[in-house]
């Protein structure tokens, strides 16, 4: 009977020690499966982006503006007087030194008008000599009386009628010799308006050796016109200017005789060296932009007038500044900011951008080496898990420069 209960009470030991094993393994096993189950949820929950490395770069900030190509010295060639074109001396794409040539009007009343004016002065020469004469006929008259007067032969009446003679011809003189400047001045408008019925090509900058290219051609021979109708227009392509419009941000970092390259598609392979030569003072009320323009050297008359150029200015500099891909840069309710990654998660770190410069911007705020979100800015916020795109994190860029 005590050999029967110790048997069965080491049966029941057996069955609970199975027992309690048992129960231990199913809940082992069973939290292991919802460790399993969170790690799983964490890994579906985290946001998967792209991210690059701050780092110290060399920046050189330039903006690329669009506009246009002009002449800096351009002007009308006109006539001073009407008439009919009778010779035109130029054709479309000249290049003409001053004094060439350009046009000549109908000439004949002109000429006219200059051979009356030489007749007037010649008649009035000849009333000089005419007058002359009578003055000093008058004066001997004079003094003939004088002395008769002194001789008591002659009355005082007949000597103040002889000095009111002499009077009387020397202002005859005056007035003729009035009447020659007047018709000497009448010669020399007629030979100024002869003069104007040939237009030569003439400025007044100094540049005799630089020529000028006709760039429009108005009238042709046989057309009758008016004074100061345009005839050609002239222009001087050894220096041109590119305009261009910028908005106020971009405005704030230009100054006078800082350097510019301008390209034109025409000449793909080639860029022309210039400088800002004007800033405008006040900006246009629609566009809110400002005129620039920029002096370009174009000796061999390569660039034209008219063309769309491309202007590059170089707006900022800095050296080994602390910088992040521009993509890194987002806006946040308003803020400047990036998403910095650290421990698996991403936080928003506001910052101050400066200069921009080939797909990188400098920044404060940020430190050399942190990572920040390149792709993937939409769907963070702060605390965010993250997990790198391609399972690795993305390795520092070389700066620009380094070996």
């Amino acid at each position: 009977m005590t050999e029967s209960n110790s048997a069965a009470g080491k049966k029941l030991l057996f069955l609970l020690i199975l027992a309690a094993t048992a129960v231990g393994f199913a809940y082992y096993m069973l939290s292991s499966s919802e460790e399993e189950g969170d790690r799983t949820r964490r890994r579906a929950s985290a946001v998967g982006v792209e991210v690059a490395q701050v780092e110290r770069r060399d920046l050189v900030e330039k903006r690329v503006f669009i506009g246009t190509l002009a002449a800096e010295k351009q002007f009308d060639a006109a006539f001073k007087v009407g008439g009919r074109v009778q010779e035109i001396g130029v054709n479309l794409g000249d290049c003409l030194s001053k004094g060439d040539l350009i046009a000549r009007l109908d000439s004949e009343e002109f000429e006219q008008q200059l051979a009356q004016s030489r007749a007037e002065l010649d008649v009035a020469r000849a009333s000089l000599t005419e007058a002359r004469s009578k003055l000093k006929a008058a004066e001997r008259n004079y003094e003939r009386a004088e002395k008769l007067r002194e001789e008591k032969v002659s009355s005082a009446a007949e000597l103040e009628a002889s000095e009111t003679e002499v009077l009387t011809q020397r202002a005859g003189v005056t007035l003729v010799q009035a009447q020659i400047k007047q018709r000497e001045a009448a010669l020399r408008a007629a030979e100024v308006r002869l003069s104007y019925t040939t237009l030569r090509a003439d400025w007044q900058t100094g540049d005799e050796e630089v020529c000028r290219f006709v760039a429009s051609k108005y009238v042709d021979e046989g057309d009758t016109i008016s004074a100061n109708t345009p005839v050609v227009t002239l222009v001087d392509l050894s220096q041109l200017k590119a305009v261009i419009n910028v908005a106020e941000r971009d405005y704030a970092l230009l100054d006078i005789g800082q350097p510019a390259e301008i390209s034109v598609d025409s000449i793909a392979d080639q860029e022309f060296p210039g400088k800002v030569v004007r800033l405008a003072p006040v900006f246009d009320d629609s566009s809110r932009q400002a005129r620039v323009e920029i002096a370009v050297a174009n000796p061999d008359a390569i660039l034209k007038s008219g063309m769309f150029a491309r202007v590059q200015i170089e707006l900022g500099r800095a050296e080994q500044a602390v910088a992040a891909p521009s993509d890194a840069v987002i806006q946040r309710l308003g803020i400047e900011g990036a998403f910095v990654v650290a421990d698996g998660t991403a936080q928003f770190v506001e910052v101050q951008s400066g200069i921009h410069a080939e797909g990188w911007t400098e920044v404060s705020g940020l430190e050399e080496g942190q990572q920040v979100v390149t792709l993937g800015h939409h769907l963070l916020s702060d605390g965010t898990p993250v997990s790198l795109t391609d399972g690795e994190e993305q390795q520092p860029r070389r700066p620009a420069g380094r070996p």
